[in-house]
């Protein structure tokens, strides 16, 4: 009776040192790279979902949740495969379409929450050249069907216009964007469902 006892403790008692030494191990690592100036996690983040100094945008946010859901894995656009398909400018020469949930379910209608992405390819179908994004959130751009629009380069680092035309980031309620889906028919911003 008494060697369980003492098993027992004794699970317990080198259960309580690995314990501490793993502790120990964690805080002199994050005391060491605090005091190095090297930073973890992916580029400048911290972990918690900053970058040093500053909260996350709303489209590194974003990019982050396309990452972790894994949205080559959600549905092709109705009468597509999930194969790539010939493009036209401003997205690639191929483009591979994925709708999330929402937006497969109710591809006529698009309801709020509705997201569809894009990737576009360059000629030889292997080079990623950007990911572009349409996610309908109800009251962003009630003009414009609430569409909100973002260009991601293959990085996730949100793509931007060239210097002659100002370097602005491509994301929010972006007029190119509007203007060229303003064609779409049904009045709803939407190529995919005509």
């Amino acid at each position: 009776m008494r060697n369980n006892g003492m098993k027992k403790l004794g699970l317990w008692g080198m259960t309580a040192i690995v314990l501490a030494v793993l502790v120990f191990h964690v805080t002199t690592a994050s005391e060491t790279s605090a005091q190095s100036g090297s930073r973890s996690g992916s580029g400048s983040r911290a972990r918690g979902g900053q970058s040093f100094g500053r909260p996350l945008s709303f489209e590194e946010k974003l990019w982050n949740y396309l990452k972790n859901v894994h949205y080559t894995n959600w549905a092709p656009a109705q009468g597509q495969n999930g194969g790539y398909y010939p493009g036209e400018s401003p997205h690639g020469a191929f483009l591979k379409m994925y709708l999330n949930r929402t937006a497969a379910g109710e591809p006529k209608t698009l309801p709020y929450g509705s997201m569809i992405i894009k990737e576009n390819y360059a000629p030889d179908q292997q080079t990623l050249m950007a990911v572009t994004v349409m996610y309908r959130s109800k009251g962003y751009d009630a003009e414009h069907f609430d569409w909100y629009w973002v260009k991601y380069n293959p990085d996730g680092s949100v793509a931007r216009t060239p210097p002659e035309k100002g370097s602005a980031m491509i994301a929010g309620r972006f007029k190119s964007c509007i203007e060229c889906h303003s064609g779409a028919n049904g009045d709803d911003f939407v190529f995919a469902n005509d």
